[in-house]
Order: structure tokens, then C-alpha cells, then sequence
């Protein structure tokens, strides 16, 4: 086992609105995002970038994905997942047929209850056929923040929550963001 940088973990933690997220890069990539876990530090760089990547922006050099050793079908999956862009949302079904297998929702969904890389691959914008959301490692509520931060709009509870309609289109600044926003 070699020793040295490369193979340590640095971990940056940072809030999103009421969620904590922590990004964990080895040899300057990501090998992995956490979210729940609350950090010992509010890096507001972090937070900044990742809010950045959540609207569409370029993700910067030091929070590009560590994909190696990611084997076939899951490379697809989270590859094509990665194309989905704010605002827009795709069913298990659909994701598995742009990733090759017409009939690999149920194998679509275990990729993304075991995405590694949440926020940077939006795996929060995959739903139901019947447009319920579904797993989340942040949890339902942090799933239904963040889709309804893109336009979503949502009826029922718990695991009857759906997506209703279509994203409200917002105006949007020079800088991408949308409306105004405090503090």
C-alpha cells in the first residue's frame, strides 16, 4: 500500500440551507460526498461552488469525480445522471434506457441509492414513473429541498410526495441564479 498525499482523505464540509454535505477527495478528486454529516467547519467556498454546480454551472477542478474503478453499467447510469440538468427530472425507466438497458429501472435505482458523488451527480432528480420520490441519502426532505429550489412543486407525504406539473420557469440573473435571494 502506498503511503504518502495521494492516498489521503481531505474532507470539506459546508451548509446547504438546513443540510450539511461533506466532500471527501483523495490524490484531488472526489471519492465520495456525504450528506447529513455535519462538519467541523462551514467552508463557504464549498457551499459557493456546489451551489454554483446545482444551478448548471462548471464544477471546479478540485470537485471533479473520482470515477475509477466504477465498472460498466454504473459508469452509464451516473454518467448519463450527470447530464441531467437543473430544472429537469427523469424516471429510473428513462435512465436506464439512455444508459443502454430498456429494462434495468430496478438496476438504475440500486445505482443511485449507492451514488458516491450526490449533488455533483444529481441523482436527486431521478424519480418514480409515477413521479413519487423515492430514496435519497439526504433523506426525502433534503430530495424535495432541492427539487423544489429547481421549480418543482410537490403534493402528498411522506412517500406519497409526487412532483406536480411541470418546474416553474424563474428569471434569472447574469450569474444564473434565480430570484432574490437574502443574507
Amino acid at each position: 500500500m502506498k503511503s504518502g498525499k495521494s492516498d489521503e482523505i481531505r474532507s470539506r464540509s459546508c451548509k446547504l440551507g438546513p443540510y450539511w454535505v461533506s466532500v471527501e477527495c483523495r490524490g484531488g478528486k472526489v471519492a465520495g460526498v456525504v450528506l447529513g454529516k455535519k462538519g467541523t467547519k462551514d467552508d463557504r467556498k464549498l457551499a459557493k461552488d456546489l451551489e454554483q454546480v446545482l444551478q448548471g454551472g462548471m464544477i471546479p477542478e478540485y470537485l471533479h469525480v473520482d470515477t475509477a474503478g466504477l465498472v460498466g453499467f454504473t459508469r452509464k447510469v451516473l454518467g448519463r445522471c450527470a447530464g441531467i440538468l437543473p430544472g429537469q427530472v427523469m424516471t429510473y425507466s428513462e435512465l436506464a434506457r439512455a444508459a443502454g438497458s430498456p429494462r434495468g429501472e430496478r438496476a438504475a435505482g440500486q445505482v443511485m441509492a449507492n451514488n458516491p458523488f450526490s449533488l455533483l451527480i444529481p441523482c436527486h432528480r431521478v424519480v418514480g414513473s409515477d413521479q413519487t420520490l423515492h430514496g435519497f441519502g439526504g433523506g426525502l426532505d433534503m430530495k424535495e429541498w432541492l427539487l423544489a429550489r429547481e421549480g418543482w412543486q410537490f403534493s402528498g407525504k411522506g412517500k406519497e410526495r409526487r412532483l406536480v406539473g411541470e418546474a416553474r420557469s424563474e428569471k434569472r440573473d447574469a450569474s444564473g441564479r434565480a430570484g432574490k435571494r437574502s443574507g
